[in-house]
């Protein structure tokens, strides 16, 4: 069986069907293939930060979402920074049923035309971008497509020979409670507790069992259970106190583990086939933030996509395949500055387990030049995180039009990747110590160069009448304003 697509994409997680869903906005044409013959898959990654409905909106997929399974508000009781827990609410957060997300973003796809088989295995891949002449097989039949790329997003693999570690190993083991044995206090909060070894995390699911997951060292975790996972679970939940009432219920569920070392895949983008999700990188889950990660950075993916095919010279397809590369170094450089900086939080930070963590350096990799290539491009962005400092708010600004202000002496003018419309553009934007990342847009419009002559002094009211040209006066004095008060300009005499 013949197929033509312009994409082929490998996986149905939540990284692949959004990147399918948004190229299927665009106009393309797109193939989609998914391994797994048991639908939905069992999942982990119930937990979805706020900006999850954000991408949700974008994709206006939120009528077929609607009817997902999902908890709100659930309290986090939190013993991280010491023993003793205190209680926060993230109006926003929700955790939802993982299979049933997945399942409703699939038929959404296939819904708005994208052609899905499932179960499917590739066989074969030839040819060369613009041009991939793949095979795959679905129960009693074979199929060729011709498709102009392809986009891997088929989950974390074992075998790491192109991955970056960017962290000590990482283990998850988790099982679930049945309701009738949840213990009253745990029945409505989500929970999460430091521990000497590692850390707990439990919540109730929608279909009312409770979840216990503990991430800790494989490692350790070897040399202290005797090769019993479950007994080095019911160990760390019996030596915590948010935990010691689940220590010895029965599970309802088989434990189950896998690996949860972040790394990031050194061959992310490659001639006319890019990887997206877990196979571009996976975060420390210590944030629960890894699916919005994912989901966002297939779209920024859609992006440089679309941009590489409607590109007319070399520059503009060099452009695309910067921007995705500055993305998923900024992802991974940004989560794993936070990261250790949560780590070193931890009551326990002088244990081996934290202080392993806590420092946000990525090993070499001798003899591999791309490697090389990704640790240097993660450590700048890192060393940039370290070095924001957060401005001291001043003082409004006085709006005395005869006054002569210009650029702070820190301000850098840089060339940044970003998205207008729906492709990428090289836009002028500001560099300084009190912004956490260069600065091209400012309340959705971009400031450069319209800004750009505060790089010599100039009168207030010369300023005013640049900028009122392209917005209103009263925007202008409040755009200025923002920059003075994060020292972003100075007042400077005559």
């Amino acid at each position: 069986m013949q197929h033509q697509a312009d994409m082929f994409i490998i996986g149905a997680g939540p990284a692949g069907l959004c990147a399918a869903l948004r190229l299927q906005q665009l106009g393309y044409r797109v193939v989609l293939i998914e391994r797994s013959a048991a639908w939905p898959r069992p999942q982990i990654g119930e937990a979805l930060t706020p900006g999850v409905k954000n991408i949700i909106d974008f994709l206006d997929a939120n009528q077929a979402l609607e009817k997902v399974p999902h908890l709100t508000r659930l309290p986090t009781r939190l013993s991280w920074r010491s023993r003793t827990a205190e209680t926060v609410v993230h109006a926003d957060a929700a955790v939802v049923d993982r299979s049933a997300l997945d399942a409703a973003l699939l038929q959404l796809a296939i819904a708005r035309g994208v052609e899905v088989h499932q179960p499917a295995s590739l066989d074969s891949v030839a040819g060369s971008a613009g041009d991939w002449r793949l095979v795959f097989s679905t129960p009693g039949a074979v199929h060729q497509v011709h498709a102009r790329m392809i986009l891997d997003a088929h989950g974390r693999q074992s075998s790491q020979p192109r991955q970056l570690l960017c962290a000590p190993r990482l283990s998850a083991m988790w099982a679930e409670i049945a309701e009738s044995d949840i213990p009253s206090e745990l029945a409505h909060v989500t929970q999460v507790e430091a521990l000497e070894q590692g850390w707990l995390w439990g919540t109730r699911l929608p279909d009312r069992r409770y979840r216990i997951m503990l991430l800790s060292d494989p490692v350790t975790s070897r040399q202290l259970s005797s090769s019993r996972p479950e007994s080095w679970l019911r160990h760390n939940c019996s030596a915590s106190s948010l935990f010691a009432s689940v220590a010895q219920q029965p599970l309802c569920s088989p434990l189950q583990m896998c690996v949860a070392t972040p790394y990031v895949a050194i061959d992310s983008w490659q001639d006319g086939r890019l990887k997206l999700g877990d196979a571009a990188f996976a975060l420390d889950p210590i944030s629960s933030s890894g699916v919005e990660k994912a989901m966002r950075f297939s779209l920024q993916a859609a992006i440089a996509i679309h941009t590489l095919l409607q590109a007319g010279n070399a520059a503009q397809r060099t452009l695309a395949h910067d921007f995705y590369r500055q993305r998923l170094i900024e992802t991974h450089a940004r989560h794993h500055f936070w990261t250790a900086a949560y780590y070193k939080q931890a009551w326990c930070s002088q244990q081996p387990f934290w202080q392993e963590r806590s420092t946000p350096k990525i090993a070499a990799v001798p003899g591999n030049h791309e490697a090389s290539l990704m640790i240097e491009a993660l450590q700048r962005e890192i060393e940039q995180l370290a070095n924001y400092r957060e401005p001291v708010i001043q003082a409004g600004l006085d709006m005395q039009t005869s006054q002569m202000i210009r650029f702070h002496h820190l301000v850098q003018i840089v060339s940044l990747p970003c998205v207008t419309g729906d492709k990428v553009e090289l836009l002028p934007a500001m560099r300084h110590p009190h912004l956490e990342r260069p600065l091209a847009f400012w309340e959705n419009e971009a400031i450069l160069p319209r800004l750009g002559i505060l790089s010599q002094k100039t009168t207030l009211s010369s300023m005013l009448d640049i900028l009122g040209q392209s917005m209103p006066l009263q925007k202008a004095r409040r755009l200025l304003t923002w920059l003075w008060q994060r020292g972003l300009v100075e007042i400077v005499s005559d």
